[in-house]
């Protein structure tokens, strides 16, 4: 249930940077996770009102910082990183959670690192710069700034990931989901109401509303629950696995509907990142090879 989990989760979140892209030219980075919080709290509230237990509300500060840097934070620091960054690029550089995850892991709760994890953790660097080089080296323009951003972002979500699995074990999955969308719905939307007050004027067609269905519902929405899910049951880190498998499908839509180019050395640095991820969880994929 758990590989299923991450795979369906990995198709999900993949596809988040290809409809970003496609609301970019008529929404505002800020607006975008706006509406797409929004959306993702409209699916999850009737889950909410009927699930939801005292019990959830223990840490009310932790849940409400925690959830706000598992979404609101760092998804408006990614929207704003694809104005100027290939889904390609970005998919890959995305893949870097794991990484800081353990990082974070033993920097904050002094969590002792093996020699396996700490190798892992070299070449999923490595991977992050080879990515960098081929994107400069690449026929378009590179900018380091939307690459700076993207990476914040997948710092602050990890940084999320450890601190849920530390201290909100006992919250339910639809409460986890649900506060991460209103916490970044509130966040959002007091920017956008400096940097696009009038964002509603771009919903004049039936287009933004299907797109913000599937970013928002489907793709935000429930796949936090999904993600809740992971964190709970396996764990931070391996809860941060979906971001090494997402550049499959984030590089196969921008290539197919994007016409996004990708190079040899992109396919070399998410070479290396699987590569990390294997020796970050080998013990893990022996055993599932043992079933």
């Amino acid at each position: 249930m758990l590989i299923t989990a991450l795979f369906l989760l990995s198709l999900l979140w993949g596809s988040t940077f290809y409809f970003t892209k496609l609301l970019l030219p008529d929404f505002h980075p800020v607006s975008i996770v706006f509406y797409r919080c929004l959306f993702g709290m409209m699916a999850l509230l009737p889950f909410f009102l009927w699930k939801k237990s005292k019990k959830d509300f223990q840490r009310v500060p932790a849940l409400l910082l925690i959830t706000l840097i598992s979404a609101g934070i760092p998804w408006v620091f990614m929207s704003l990183s694809l104005r100027g960054l290939d889904t390609t690029i970005g998919g890959v550089l995305n893949a870097s959670g794991p990484i800081f995850g353990i990082v974070l892991s033993v920097s904050i709760f002094r969590t002792p690192a093996t020699r396996q994890e700490l190798w892992s953790v070299l070449v999923g660097f490595g991977g992050i710069c080879t990515t960098l080089i081929a994107g400069i080296n690449g026929s378009d323009p590179f900018h380091f700034g939307p690459a700076g951003l993207l990476l914040v972002a997948v710092c602050f979500y990890s940084m999320s990931a450890v601190l849920s699995a530390k201290y909100l074990k006992h919250c339910s999955l639809i409460t986890l989901s649900f506060m991460t969308m209103l916490a970044g719905t509130i966040y959002s939307g007091i920017f956008m109401m400096f940097v696009e007050p009038k964002s509603f004027q771009h919903f004049n067609d039936l287009k933004p509303f299907l797109l913000f269905i599937v970013l928002g519902m489907v793709i935000s929405g429930f796949g936090n629950v999904l993600y809740y899910y992971l964190v709970k049951s396996g764990g931070a880190l391996f809860a941060l696995l979906v971001t090494y498998l997402m550049p499959i499908m984030t590089i196969l839509l921008g290539v197919l509907f994007l016409e996004e180019k990708i190079n040899g050395g992109i396919l070399f640095g998410l070479l290396f990142v699987f590569t990390s991820v294997y020796l970050m969880n080998k013990k893990f994929f022996k055993e599932m090879g043992s079933e």
